[in-house]
């Protein structure tokens, strides 16, 4: 069999754009498709009706809430998203409301609410436009933590329009004059980033501002102006969207806008200092105020009724086009290239087609004239090194497109696969064109109006391979019969070379991080591991290159424990019952205001009885031994839906020793003090404060002692027990 080929691979982003494109947009996350045309919101049957708030703030919670500002009502509103219809707002003051923390307000209490933001630590941050100042809200206690003014160098009030969660706090927009300012729960405000105003923002103000990580951006705009700019703080990244109104940020760093009631958002992906504009997503519904991206990562818009969520792509594809690649060089004269391969993602009722020149010359005399593509086109680094397009008078005899060939076994690379959520195959194609050093490949996409073909990259292999000369001289003499032999020959070669490509790396099957998914069960069963299906890849491929580890200290707590931790990426722990003996028991003494509770010296035992007190926290004649020997809890840090916690059973109910009991306790996103939070075994809680316990009737309530657990912000004295402090 042959050795080794040579690949000549098209791929990079900025490779496809020194292409030459007709009717194709260059893709965000890479490849070109069919290029698209934004579908005209005039044509909706329902008219839209636009809010009379102007300008407005959208923000989500860690429990999914949406809180939505009113200004023209002064007023905040709470959207239970999870339990509550779109469109079913919290009435503000709504005691329902309250006690799930949320930041309630009476009608006309805030003066112009315009912007708001939430950071991680669940602190809301409320922009009163009129009344100059930033309110920042405690959702965990569901109260008002302070109300920050905001001033300038002379002490004049400014108007916050915007704000944005940032790291640990949140940036706020101000205006007269612009600026930004750094808001952290109790400090602030701090000097923001510098505002630089962006080319093409003459006579244009910064209106809205959204952040993502360290970066912050900001919408320039004008009342009653279509021109809207949209920048980085310090004038980078510059992209002029007409009509914008409001723009936030994903996890990927795709810059969401909006442009108005009942027009689609309008997206851009991140392209190093630019932007790539990627599909528009229908907004049906969309009032023209606020849009914010939610913690699952929808994209959520104010409506005349509450809230909406986008609808899908808004897009209108054209239902042909064609890619033409700049020269490929193998580097031989008289090359007679192999095989292509195509990774791409072709829908139901689309399709790619290909064809191939190829050629001796080195020069090309009349070469085609490189056209941008019609969306996404991206700056060509050096362009003066892109080689040559083909000839024109070669191009217009080019020979009719073949179809491709869906490759059953996935990528041509040995034990390579295809990632489950992955939406591209690979297809493949021999090379039917002439020897010759270089090659071009033109690419015909079909699509409709609602679809269109996806190609990622292309692969061509060169040279092709040699079976012809294997066989007698006089079959392959002929040009015509060559080409023929070549052709009919390649498919049984091809898997002849892919296996001999398998033989040679058939050391990556005893790799748990490279074998293929299909053999991850044969590569368990030779150490004696049985997989369970339920388990994502990524960790059974972790649970079996730690296997001969595990087997070490199977029967150990401590090899349940990275079991779980391998299964669960969260922190779990694991506490024997016998370590608890002691623990929540009555304090020895007589009567409030009596001699203080003796010291427990070595007599005492966890299992007896001293009195009408006990210690330890057992009732009288209660064995300690069978409650505590013997036993342990599984503390997980996370919440556990029924499949999950049913894998977690499994796992406890095989690993655990087989003398012992167990509780699995989830603790959700939090610890309960008491069940599943003890010092010095589950938790540490910072450095110990020495208070005293407090005495009803001998301890003055506000002076020297505080009854219970008080609120955040509460203030002793000024809130009355039956409300924020909880007695015992």
């Amino acid at each position: 069999m042959d050795g080794d080929r040579a690949i000549s691979i098209l791929a990079d982003p900025d490779q496809w754009a020194r292409c030459s494109h007709n009717a194709t947009a260059l893709l965000a996350e890479g490849g070109v498709g069919l290029v698209w045309d934004i579908l005209d919101p005039a044509a909706a049957a329902t008219p839209v009706r636009a809010s009379g708030d102007g300008p407005a703030g959208l923000a989500f919670d860690r429990w999914g809430r949406a809180y939505r500002s009113r200004p023209t009502g002064g007023r905040v509103e709470v959207l239970d998203v999870a339990t509550q219809p779109c469109g079913a707002a919290a009435q503000p003051g709504d005691p329902a409301a309250r006690s799930r923390g949320a930041a309630s307000h009476h009608p006309g209490a805030l003066r112009t609410p315009r912007g708001l933001a939430i950071d991680g630590a669940q602190r809301l941050y409320i922009a009163e436009s009129c009344g100059g100042a930033v309110h920042v809200v405690d959702l965990w206690a569901g109260r008002l933590l302070r109300r920050v003014p905001v001033r300038s160098a002379a002490h004049r009030a400014r108007r916050p329009l915007d704000a944005a969660a940032v790291c640990g706090g949140a940036v706020v927009l101000l205006a007269d004059p612009p600026g930004l300012v750094l808001l952290q729960g109790r400090r602030g405000p701090l000097k923001g980033p510098a505002v630089v105003r962006p080319p093409g923002a003459e006579g244009l103000l910064p209106l809205r501002v959204a952040a993502s990580g360290s970066r912050v951006h900001l919408l320039w705009s004008a009342p009653g102006s279509p021109r809207a700019v949209l920048a980085r703080a310090d004038g980078s990244g510059v992209v002029a969207v007409a009509a914008a109104s409001d723009l936030d940020l994903t996890a990927d760093g795709t810059l969401v806008v909006a442009c108005g009631p009942g027009r689609p958002f309008r997206r851009f992906g991140p392209d190093g200092a630019s932007w790539t504009e990627t599909e528009p997503l229908h907004a049906p519904g969309h009032d023209g105020g606020a849009l914010a991206v939610a913690p699952d990562g929808r994209i959520a818009f104010t409506t005349a009724d509450g809230l909406g969520w986008t609808a899908g792509s808004a897009t209108r594809y054209t239902q042909q086009g064609s890619v033409v690649s700049y020269r490929l060089d193998s580097g031989s004269y008289r090359t007679r290239w192999g095989r292509l391969f195509v990774d791409a993602c072709i829908p139901p009722g689309t399709d790619v087609r290909v064809s191939f020149l190829s050629s001796d010359e080195d020069e090309v005399p009349d070469p085609l004239p490189r056209t941008p593509a019609g969306r996404g086109q991206r700056a060509i680094r050096h362009p003066e090194l892109t080689p040559p397009l083909p000839s024109l008078a070669r191009l217009a005899r080019l020979p009719d497109p073949a179809a491709l060939f869906r490759r059953p076994t996935g990528r041509e690379w040995p034990w390579a696969q295809i990632a489950p959520d992955d939406d591209y195959e690979t297809y493949e194609a021999p090379v039917t064109a002439p020897p010759g050093r270089y090659l071009w490949i033109v690419l015909t996409l079909g699509g409709t109006a609602r679809l269109t073909p996806r190609v990622r990259a292309l692969r061509v292999e060169h040279p092709g391979h040699r079976l012809a000369a294997q066989l007698p001289g006089s079959w392959s003499r002929d040009e015509a019969d060559a080409d023929f032999l070549q052709r009919f020959l390649a498919p049984a070669e091809g898997i002849l070379h892919e296996l001999d490509g398998r033989a040679a790396l058939r050391t990556l099957l005893l790799d748990p991080t490279a074998t293929p998914q299909e053999a991850l069960g044969w590569l368990a069963g030779l150490v004696g591991v049985v997989l369970d299906r339920r388990w994502t890849v990524e960790a059974r491929r972790a649970l079996v290159a730690q296997a001969y580890d595990l087997f070490r200290i199977r029967g150990t707590l401590s090899c349940l424990e990275r079991i779980l931790r391998i299964y669960l990426p969260v922190p779990v722990g694991i506490v024997e019952n016998w370590r608890l003996r002691g623990l929540g028991g009555a304090v020895l003494g007589t009567a409030p205001g009596g001699p203080p509770a003796p010291a427990i010296g070595g007599a005492a035992v966890s299992a007896g009885a001293l009195g009408h007190f006990t210690v330890g926290g057992q009732l009288p004649g209660k064995d300690g031994y069978s409650a505590a020997a013997h036993r342990f809890t599984v503390l997980i840090a996370a919440p556990l839906d029924g499949d999950r916690l049913d894998v977690v059973r499994s796992i406890v109910a095989t690993h655990r020793p087989a003398h012992t009991l167990v509780d699995i306790c989830p603790l959700g996103s939090g610890m309960r003090i008491g069940r599943s939070l003890h010092l010095d075994l589950t938790s540490v809680v910072g450095p110990g404060a020495a208070w005293g316990p407090a005495v009803l009737g001998h301890v003055l309530v506000g002076g020297d002692g505080v009854v219970g657990v008080p609120s955040a912000a509460a203030r002793v004295g000024d809130t009355s027990i039956a409300g924020a402090v909880r007695v015992g």
